[in-house]
């Protein structure tokens, strides 16, 4: 009687099993496809960003006008933000089509440690747009204390009178020759920015001389390849040696200009964006000390506006010098709404006491098709304040 019971019991138990196991794989859900010409396939999610880092995947649909990547901060439990939380541009856009490959490389030392989703975004006709999202990616370019290694201090046993001695070790002579020993694979470039093309590559660990800094206040290294040719390199991406302080500055070459996109013989869209009323953060502009612009965007036109760029140029107002240069993002606008765009940050170190004029331009690659761009840039014109500039 009590075999019959306990085989019983063992029979319900295995049915119980097996019904909770089908009912499982019933709630799987369904994988959403991947489109192979629009997705991001590197970097995946949950991956940790530092330093210039290269995105891959494939921007090729038959349609494309261009392609930009954009990124935004999510909430603290990671969730996404909400809809008026703007994007921030990664990249400028491109026309050219990719198919798993090269999309762009980010510049993560430009946006403050944390956790953000990465989006690929299409400008499709018509201002139509397409996207791919990312998400969550955490970028860590100032690791914290405990995720530092302490380096172990060893000690050998002299067995004189059964005391402890430390051991002893040579102090190196120090070397001053300046020099930048890349962290991980990196970038050389023509300028001192990432809106310069790439023409050379350093290997994680190669060691190379600095010949010079930038006079812009970039940071960036002038440095000298094995084959004799010189280039510039983000401070975020080496390690550097020996004593620059007799390094010289050294202007960097101008900026390249956009190639302009030609316009629609026949625009369907009825879009014009204004740019309106500015001010600073602070609002007086210090020598080496970031200040944030915002301005006003206004959409005049009949048609919804897409997500696009404002670009910042700093010039020296004596001789009309480039100074710096930044890039800030504008979202969708609806007609006949105004909204105010910011923070845009930039950092100035250069001829502080004179006149500076910022030139603050919407869509500066002539990605949005408008009825008027004479009104998409304003002028601001500002004094440096020295500050603790030497």
């Amino acid at each position: 009687m009590y075999r019959s019971k306990l085989v019983f019991l063992l029979a319900v138990m295995m049915l119980l099993a097996l019904a909770v196991t089908v009912q499982a794989q019933e709630l799987q859900p369904t994988p959403t496809p991947v489109d192979p010409n629009a997705n991001i396939s590197w970097p995946p999610p949950v991956y940790v960003l530092r330093g210039e880092f290269t995105m891959r995947g494939s921007a090729n649909l038959p349609n494309m006008v261009s392609y930009f990547l954009e990124f935004r901060p999510l909430n603290p439990d990671l969730t996404p933000a909400d809809a008026d939380v703007p994007w921030f541009p990664a990249t400028v856009p491109q026309q050219q089509a990719v198919q798993d490959d090269v999309l762009g490389v980010w510049d993560t030392t430009t946006v403050e440690d944390g956790v953000y989703e990465l989006r690929l975004t299409f400008n499709l006709p018509n201002n139509q747009q397409q996207y791919f999202v990312v998400s969550p990616l955490r970028i860590e370019n100032n690791p914290p204390p405990f995720a530092v290694t302490p380096t172990a201090v060893t000690t050998q046993v002299v067995p004189t009178q059964g005391v402890v001695q430390p051991q002893v070790t040579a102090t190196p002579t120090f070397d001053p020759t300046p020099r930048a020993t890349a962290r991980l694979n990196a970038n050389v470039r023509r300028g001192d920015s990432v809106i310069y093309e790439a023409f050379a590559g350093l290997q994680s660990g190669q060691t190379v001389p600095i010949v010079g800094r930038s006079s812009l206040g970039s940071g960036w290294f002038l440095i000298q390849l094995p084959d004799g040719r010189q280039g510039w390199v983000s401070p975020s991406v080496v390690d550097v040696t020996g004593d620059i302080s007799g390094v010289p500055f050294v202007e960097p070459p101008p900026p390249p200009t956009p190639t302009p996109i030609p316009a629609t013989p026949t625009p369907t869209a009825t879009v014009n964006l204004v740019a309106g009323n500015f001010r600073f953060d602070p609002t007086t502009p210090t020598c080496a000390q970031t200040f944030n612009i915002y301005l006003d965007v206004a959409n005049f036109g009949t048609t919804v506006s897409p997500s696009g760029l404002i670009s910042v140029q700093d010039f020296r107002a004596a001789d009309n010098t480039l100074q710096g240069n930044t890039l800030g993002a504008v979202p969708s606008i609806n007609p006949g709404q105004t909204v105010n765009v910011g923070p845009i940050p930039i950092t100035i170190s250069t001829f502080y006491n004179e006149q500076h004029r910022l030139v603050i331009s919407i869509d500066p690659g002539n990605q949005i098709i408008e009825t008027n761009k004479s009104d998409n840039s304003i002028n601001a014109l500002y004094t440096l304040a020295k500050g603790s500039c030497p």
